[in-house]
């Protein structure tokens, strides 16, 4: 027998086993130990010949059976599978009705099935919206594929990783840990099972978790790894991304031509499919690039063509955070601090309102930098000090150092020489600090 056969068959013989009431224990005898068929169970190669035959008679059925029951198995794995398939295709549709479903799944089905199952369960969570509780069944997931110490031929592990690494930023705005479990969904990910897409979230993320981190060259080289398996990606979500980050990055390293080039493709596709969220992050990004190339005029209509879609949005209005700060810092440059006043005070209210740390903690930046500039450096303190709370909290790095170099020069210039030194000292601690990360990397 094959390990496959293996496998299904010390499946089939559990499920007898637990049918007749019998635990490992009232079987072992003189022949045959506890760990013997334990390992049948669990289909181990290793074991002999002989000793399955044993065991089998022990649960009163002869060898010659053993091919129908196979194929009786098989069967039912296979019914179950497309079961749960069926499931995962009704969350979004009924998540309340795959929910009870799935639960009476767990209660009644046993073997290799239960990390799928528990999974299914972490998304229907994800769904309501309760990841405190989507977060216990990923976990769970990941403990029983881990326990069983079994190859899962459905990237279950690197799914539940995918999901993890989004809940901790999406609920806790925490990069680092939304980092460290991304690349363990990487690490775990099995290129001959199926679920194959997860790599491409997996790695999309990457490149989201590094960028927002100012990690550009690792999140460029991420996102190259990827563009050379565009042509395999089936998933809008993933592509979308692929292009507005793109563009984000490369106007990062003042490539323009090009960022532009990737901004225009990826509105051109949200345009196309009706992705009005994508379309307004795309929108923002083009205008965040002609913003830094010096076209103020076309970066000014990219921006208010954004806002315009704000009442297309569902669920994701706090991406015009984002584009409000933008606007802000465009009318500050073009002098036009009226206009510039009420984009910032909008993007900090509305920053406010939502979950989103890095976008808030970026409004009350430019918020401050806008008070800098005009030389209200006392009115520039609180922002910044609401900002360097959020960094210190989230261990948002870079924008600490930007924070503590403007909050010193308000305290300077407003004569507050212990202050001043003071953040002075701090920034270069972090300086230091980052340096040292940089050496050990």
């Amino acid at each position: 027998m094959n390990v496959n056969d293996l496998k299904t068959l010390g499946e089939a013989l559990r499920k007898i086993r637990k049918e007749k009431g019998l635990r490992l224990k009232d079987l072992e005898d003189e022949h045959i130990s506890f760990a013997t068929i334990s390992s049948i169970e669990r289909g181990i190669p290793t074991v002999k010949p002989q000793n399955r035959e044993y065991y089998c008679k022990k649960l009163g059925f002869n060898i010659e059976d053993i091919p129908q029951l196979i194929h009786r198995e098989q069967r039912e794995h296979k019914q179950l599978e497309n079961l749960l398939f069926l499931i995962e295709t009704c969350i979004n549709l009924d998540c309340d009705g795959a929910l009870e479903r799935l639960r009476f799944l767990q209660k009644h089905t046993q073997g290799g099935y239960m990390d799928i199952i528990l999974y299914l369960k972490g998304l229907c969570y994800v769904k309501k919206n309760n990841l405190k509780t989507a977060e216990k069944f990923f976990k769970q997931s990941i403990q029983h594929i881990n326990s069983k110490q079994f190859l899962s031929n459905s990237n279950i592990k690197a799914a539940c990783y995918k999901e993890l690494g989004r809940i901790y930023y999406q609920r806790d705005n925490s990069l680092q840990q939304a980092l460290e479990y991304t690349n363990k969904g990487l690490a775990a990910y099995n290129e001959n099972a199926d679920r194959q897409e997860i790599k491409y979230f997996l790695m999309i993320d990457k490149v989201s978790f590094l960028e927002k981190q100012y990690r550009i060259d690792e999140a460029l080289q991420t996102l190259d790894e990827l563009w050379d398996s565009i042509q395999d990606i089936n998933s809008l979500e993933v592509k979308l991304n692929m292009y507005e980050l793109k563009a984000t990055l490369l106007n990062q390293k003042k490539k323009y031509e090009k960022a532009l080039q990737y901004a225009k493709e990826g509105l051109f596709i949200a345009r196309e499919n009706g992705t009005h969220e994508k379309g307004v992050e795309l929108l923002t990004v083009w205008g965040n690039i002609l913003q830094n190339a010096d076209d103020y005029m076309t970066a000014e209509n990219c921006y208010n063509l954004a806002l315009r879609l704000e009442g297309k949005l569902k669920d994701k209005k706090y991406v015009l955070v984002s584009t409000h700060t933008q606007l802000g810092k465009l009318y500050s440059k073009m002098k036009k601090y009226d206009q510039s006043y009420e984009q910032l005070t909008t993007a900090v209210a509305k920053g406010r309102k939502y979950n989103d740390a890095h976008r808030f903690c970026e409004s009350l930046v430019a918020l401050g930098d806008y008070y800098l500039e005009t030389g209200k450096h006392q009115e520039a303190i609180q922002p910044y000090d609401e900002a360097l709370t959020i960094t210190n909290q989230y261990s948002f790095q870079r924008l600490k150092e930007r924070i503590l170099l403007n909050l010193s020069e308000c305290w300077k210039n407003i004569g507050n020489n212990e202050k001043y030194i003071s953040l002075l000292v701090e920034l270069q601690s972090e300086l230091r600090l980052r340096e040292q990360e940089v050496a050990q990397a």
